[in-house]
């Protein structure tokens, strides 16, 4: 099967060669593809015998039907929580970089265990306001566990582990001995 790469580039329109006309006109003549009621789950429910129960699901989740959108807008629930981590090489030693925005140094645990950098926490937040007559309390929850190979050569003896303002850095110094499988690393 033969696949033309170039029907799928969205900037089509900017190419000129003498190809493109006759190809136009092909699509012009093409009708456009019709999408059935089944194409989206959550009409096709409203449309249901229990259409309540759809909208239930769809007062709970207004865009679960659309998986794409926390790619675009980011999901800054407490519940869907992964810290973004870096590790990068400085020459004579390894910097692991952890953002855990908004914990403190002892909701943050890290070991080493079988070669691999492990980070365990649980970020809880409660938010509480009373302005003008009203009243509001919010509670949220989320724990995360990461897990970073590491490369051989690593002195897990000394470990330089740091935590400030949400940011944990450790750094790992490189050695030529190998070392056991399981570390505790303290976090100043």
């Amino acid at each position: 099967m033969k696949t033309e790469v170039g029907k799928w580039n969205p900037f089509k329109f900017l190419r000129k060669s003498s190809g493109t006309e006759e190809r136009g006109s092909q699509a012009a003549e093409t009708p456009a593809p019709r999408h059935r009621l089944t194409d989206f789950p959550d009409v096709s429910r409203l449309f249901s015998i229990e259409p309540w129960r759809a909208m239930g699901g769809l007062l709970q989740e207004p865009f679960a039907s659309f998986p794409g959108l926390d790619r675009w807008f980011g999901d800054y629930s407490s519940a869907r929580f992964q810290p973004r981590i870096d590790v990068v090489d400085d020459g004579n030693v390894l910097r692991v970089t952890a953002e855990l925005p908004g914990m403190e140094r002892n909701e943050v645990q890290t070991t080493i265990e079988d070669g691999a950098l492990v980070l365990r926490g649980e970020k809880r937040q409660d938010a509480e306001t009373e302005e003008n007559g009203c009243y509001r309390l919010e509670r949220a929850y989320g724990a995360f566990m990461r897990s970073v190979p590491l490369p051989d050569g690593l002195d897990f003896d000394h470990v330089d582990a740091r935590f400030a303002n949400g940011v944990l850095t450790m750094r790992f110094p490189k050695i030529d001995r190998p070392s056991s499988s399981i570390r505790k690393i303290d976090i100043q």
